[in-house]
């Protein structure tokens, strides 16, 4: 896993926003997969920015979720869908055929089985973009998971509980999800994960010191040669010797 550190968190998000578009320019049908939150949020504008003046075209990529929670789906307040939908699909103008995403209101071992199945005859994925929460969790692999799992459903951290309510308009119960494994990291061309702001130091300075722990999920990242850690200087500043 290779580091870098940005002055800022618009820095970083224009660095990862050109590198999709570098990929798109090369291959117009790569298969993304972005995560759904705050820490997206950049790269989504600038992606945006980057369509509009015609510099890139996403018309042509597919769209692959990362996770979502149980019980929720396109039109709910909170989805993940409903994020990527009105931060980033809806204004790059995607059609529905090109959005592959985790039914949460579904059958979830059969939504598991969907994703996978399209995956092993449309992938690998050719750029993950990965955000960590404050529990170390990727996507919806919470502390404890499996490092040898795709597609699977997951009980709900308590933490995760708590700092998902921000998505949400008002408090919502949250227990479970659908998430993508290690596995499909593993497989992708691509990995990044990017980190920001100053509440996530002393996760990023555990992330750096560890070996690869379930306890700490981000960590599986480490053995990865296609995976980037992307921090701004708030995220990097407990790193010691970098």
């Amino acid at each position: 896993m290779d580091t870098k550190i940005f002055p800022s968190y618009i820095n970083m998000c224009k660095t990862v926003a050109l590198e999709i578009a570098d990929l798109i320019r090369t291959d117009a049908h790569a298969v993304l997969c972005l995560a759904a939150g705050h820490t997206s949020l950049g790269v989504f504008e600038e992606l945006v920015a980057l369509a509009e003046g015609g510099g890139v075209s996403f018309d042509k990529c597919t769209f692959v979720g990362l996770d979502e929670w149980a019980g929720k789906g396109i039109g709910d307040d909170g989805s993940c869908i409903g994020f990527m939908k009105s931060n980033l699909f809806d204004k790059l103008g995607i059609q529905e055929d090109k959005i592959i995403f985790y039914n949460g209101k579904g059958n979830l071992a059969a939504e598991c089985r969907r994703i996978d199945d399209f995956l092993k005859f449309n992938g690998p994925i050719d750029y993950v973009l990965l955000g960590m929460g404050m529990n170390g969790h990727l996507g919806l692999n919470e502390p404890g998971t499996s490092f040898h799992l795709y597609s699977h459903v997951v009980e709900l951290d308590e933490t995760t509980k708590r700092v998902g309510q921000k998505y949400f308009k008002r408090n919502t119960q949250l227990s479970g999800g659908i998430t993508m494994g290690m596995l499909h990291f593993k497989e992708a061309k691509r990995t990044v994960l990017m980190v920001n702001g100053s509440k996530k130091a002393e996760l990023v300075k555990k992330l750096i010191s560890s070996e690869p722990t379930e306890a700490i999920p981000a960590t599986y990242l480490k053995n990865l040669e296609h995976t980037g850690l992307y921090l701004d200087e708030e995220a990097a500043s407990l790193i010691v010797n970098r």
